[in-house]
């Protein structure tokens, strides 16, 4: 391989991997992207095992409201995406919070092992991404279309087709104005991460392109991961195709705590199932 061709590949990987597949809520922040290899990875064979990573969307108290568990499998270019309710009522190690507040409480290390406990499955790597990057890389693909599975009026969103800026596909990923709440709120960060990969993948031979993006999503990027490994996983990410990637947002249902908050309690036994569907092939089978 050219190096050029190795620059455009491990340029595209870190726009996919790092910025494509991160949809953050909450204030404006200065870019942070840190990816990082956890334990596990050094496990894996990239030619034949699936390869899991944990996508947060952090704002800059702490808090997780982005949580999509995401899988490659490189034999077959497929890919799943799982995403994972903010409000979900997890057991900390000292009490019961929010799953969005699980890195501010604990790090990197409870976010990984709530995740984990509840699909089943441990993440390789875990990407953590600010508010500015997600709004920055949308931009700089030109924007993304975006099917809306109903229109919500305050944000000029029709049922169908939209075009969002960044900006606008911020705006339509953090709000909660829509049937199903935060479920919905969920599937919808999933379906722009899908108009980004399909908008990247579309244009990355133009030339200049995916250098331009890279450049985005790397503004700040903090990886404790060697350059080969980067490029092992530059290579898993671009193999994926857009018409094999399925998705699904785990389920749960309403409740009231104690002192008043509203709150998800996951149903834990649909999240085992889905984790036991997709762990091996990286493919939802059986629905959500």
């Amino acid at each position: 391989m050219s190096g050029r061709a190795l620059t455009r590949l491990v340029s595209l990987a870190a726009v996919l991997a790092i910025g494509g597949l991160v949809v953050p809520d909450s204030a404006v922040h200065p870019t942070r992207i840190s990816l990082t290899e956890v334990e596990t990875a050094r496990t894996v064979d990239f030619a034949d095992d699936v390869v899991w990573i944990l996508v947060l969307g952090s704002d800059e108290e702490g808090n997780t409201d982005a949580i999509h568990l995401v899988g490659l499998n490189i034999p077959s270019r497929r890919a799943a995406g799982i995403g994972i309710p903010r409000d979900f009522w997890m057991e900390f190690p000292d009490g019961s919070d929010r799953i969005n507040a699980a890195l501010k409480v604990g790090g990197e290390g409870l976010v990984l092992d709530l995740v984990a406990g509840l699909v089943g499955i441990t993440p390789h790597y875990l990407v953590i991404a600010g508010f500015d990057g997600f709004r920055d890389l949308v931009d700089t693909v030109d924007g993304v279309t975006v099917e809306a599975d109903e229109p919500v009026p305050d944000l000029g969103v029709r049922r169908g087709p939209n075009d969002f800026d960044g900006a606008e596909a911020l705006a339509y990923a953090r709000t909660r104005d829509v049937t199903g709440d935060d479920f919905a709120r969920s599937a919808h960060q999933q379906d722009i991460m899908m108009g980004i990969l399909r908008r990247l993948l579309a244009r990355e031979d133009e030339e200049g392109f995916i250098e331009g993006g890279a450049l985005a999503a790397l503004q700040g990027l903090d990886t404790n991961l060697a350059p080969t490994d980067l490029y092992r996983l530059a290579q898993a990410v671009t193999q994926i195709r857009p018409d094999r990637v399925t998705t699904c947002v785990l389920t749960g249902t309403d409740d009231i705590t104690s002192g008043g908050a509203q709150v998800l309690i996951p149903d834990e036994a649909a999240a085992q199932r889905i984790g036991d569907d997709v762990r091996n092939d990286a493919r939802v089978d059986r629905g959500c």
